[in-house]
């Protein structure tokens, strides 16, 4: 699916977009890359994350080129306190968004135009969620703990509940995340999967004694569709964070050490 994505390049600084959404609706959305900042070794070069260790002036003047090349203020970012749990918090039109940043939280939901809303990732899925219709917008952050509470269909169902909704009128961009390819996890942690899909779905497969390869991304494909959102309404970008070390950064392959991406959703004003 990846035919649905493009990458972007302004002012030297490259991010990833879903086609769809970006030609179809008035919505700016974007999967930052590593591409195009001024940050040094080993953050180099568009390191968009506060507790990374990077210096923060540097990560400052990487948001600032990073909203400039995309279209938004970062000044007007809502970002969360991401814990790895299922809690969605919603901005409405009138919210002061300085109320919701920080909070602890991996989703968020909002119907207000012109305010950017982004996860942290590095490794871990972002998940962009549009509906069309009201219009509305979602953005979640989804790791092995989130997928496994099921945080993309939790934030579905809440935009729903909140607008008077059917799971059919969103639509979803499943952005990079770590390959089933790089994810090796041990058994135990594979418990909670095994619980939700067959094995036919092929989100666990064996590795060595003890331990299992994990696809992620093939999981919150599979959520969605249980939900009841139309497999021809989401996109998946099939990149792994791992993998693409000329791209992305990995939190997996670079411990502590690793730089972040920022990946945004905001509604236009028509």
């Amino acid at each position: 699916m990846m035919n649905a994505f493009c990458l972007e390049t302004h002012d030297h600084v490259s991010f990833l977009s879903c086609r769809p959404m970006r030609a179809n609706w008035p919505v700016l959305q974007a999967f930052s890359t590593r591409l195009g900042g001024v940050s040094e070794a080993p953050y180099a070069t568009l390191n968009l994350g506060f507790g990374s260790g990077d210096d923060r002036t540097r990560v400052v003047q990487n948001r600032q080129r990073f909203g400039r090349a995309v279209g938004f203020d970062p000044e007007c970012l809502v970002t969360l306190r991401q814990v790895h749990g299922q809690r969605v918090v919603f901005l409405s039109t009138g919210d002061d968004p300085t109320s919701v940043r920080g909070t602890q939280a991996d989703a968020l939901i909002s119907d207000c135009p012109e305010i950017p809303l982004a996860v942290i990732t590095a490794d871990c899925f972002p998940v962009v969620l549009v509906v069309p219709t009201v219009p509305a917008i979602g953005i979640v952050h989804s790791g092995r703990r989130g997928t496994a509470e099921r945080i993309v269909p939790t934030t579905v169902s809440q935009i729903c509940e909140r607008f008077g909704l059917r799971p059919d009128a969103v639509f979803a961009a499943i952005g990079p995340g770590i390959g089933s390819c790089c994810y090796e996890v041990d058994a135990a942690s594979a418990v909670p999967f095994l619980a939700q899909f067959s094995a036919a779905d092929s989100v666990v497969r064996p590795s060595r004694p003890y331990h299992v390869y994990l696809d992620l991304q093939r999981a919150i494909l599979l959520q969605l569709r249980a939900i009841g959102v139309p497999s021809q309404h989401i996109w998946s970008a099939d990149l792994c964070t791992a993998c693409h070390a000329q791209w992305f950064y990995s939190y997996r392959r670079d411990g502590m050490r690793s730089g972040r991406m920022l990946n945004v959703v905001m509604i236009r004003s028509r």
